[in-house]
């Protein structure tokens, strides 16, 4: 099949996609919520079930909320420069989905990691930017690649002197995302902000408009061209950021994945700008996706 003929059949399943999104949000009571609340969510799922236990997950706003869930504070295994006072909370008998805070005791930060035991990476991590992680974890040591993004600023003065952090989420004009080689990288919190280099590509309900990092038909893929993250917004407003690392993760029958796990077609969908070479990855080796949101309701990103 010529490459146009197969962006048609793509383009296609992405008209249907939407369809039945919109069907959906039609259906879910949670579509009448206040618009566009600051909240704080992770992992998209296209199901009208689970929501805020196995899809849009309530992610922890503070380390009281931490504490109450029974969250444990863990020693961080590193930290880039003016962020080294923030704690890391995270599940007593699971580190893969953890929370920074700062000194006014909210959310400051998301730190996500993979288990290199069940991770077969298509691309050179350290060179992607993450960090080798070795945690015990409720008295089991397990490896982990790990990277976080930072919602607030790198300076301590200005972190404290925010007004209301109970009331926001990122604090900040941007937010910082480790990124080559664990250089961060600033991506603004307002799409008229937003660096010339990223490019737009798909805006899908329930995820917003994305735009990834240098992206396009002709991109050369390599670890040190496929940023991790890439920036979702509505209008002009950030409202969630998303994560992809191609990749095979191995999940065990029982066990909590963490992750998205979306097809080539998906990608192809998503990143519909993209280099040939981006979906034979995806196609050959797969790709851990999560999509993490600072809205409360992020299944009224309709892109209408």
């Amino acid at each position: 099949m010529e490459i146009s003929s197969r962006r048609s059949v793509v383009e296609t399943k992405a008209a249907t996609m939407i369809r039945k999104l919109a069907l959906l949000c039609l259906m879910a009571p949670v579509f009448l919520d206040a618009a566009r609340q600051v909240g704080f969510r992770y992992k998209f799922e296209l199901s009208i079930f689970g929501f805020g236990t196995s899809n849009f997950i309530d992610g922890l706003r503070s380390n009281t909320s931490a504490l109450a869930k029974g969250w444990v504070n863990v020693e961080r295994p590193y930290s880039p420069d003016g962020y080294e006072a923030l704690q890391l909370w995270c599940p007593a008998d699971d580190y893969v989905i953890c929370i920074l805070t700062d000194e006014t005791g909210y959310t400051a930060g998301l730190q996500i990691s993979i288990p290199s035991n069940k991770f077969t990476p298509a691309l050179d991590m350290a060179v992607l930017g993450f960090q080798n992680w070795s945690a015990d974890v409720d008295g089991e040591t397990i490896e982990y690649y790990t990277k976080a993004q930072y919602f607030v600023s790198a300076d301590a003065a200005t972190r404290i002197a925010y007004a209301n952090p109970d009331k926001a989420l990122i604090r900040n004009d941007y937010v910082a995302v480790e990124g080559f080689n664990g250089e961060l990288v600033k991506i603004a919190a307002s799409l008229s902000n937003l660096d010339s280099i990223f490019t737009k590509q798909a805006c899908i309900p329930w995820m917003g408009l994305h735009y990834y990092y240098d992206m396009s038909s002709s991109l050369e893929c390599s670890a040190s061209t496929i940023l991790t993250w890439f920036p979702l917004y509505e209008n002009d407003a950030l409202v969630g950021m998303g994560f992809l690392v191609p990749g095979t993760l191995t999940v065990a029958s029982g066990e909590v994945d963490h992750f998205e796990h979306p097809k080539k077609s998906d990608v192809e969908m998503i990143v519909n700008s993209g280099p040939q070479c981006l979906y034979d990855i995806v196609g050959n080796s797969s790709v851990i996706t999560l999509h993490s949101y600072f809205i409360e309701t992020p299944r009224q990103l309709l892109c209408l």
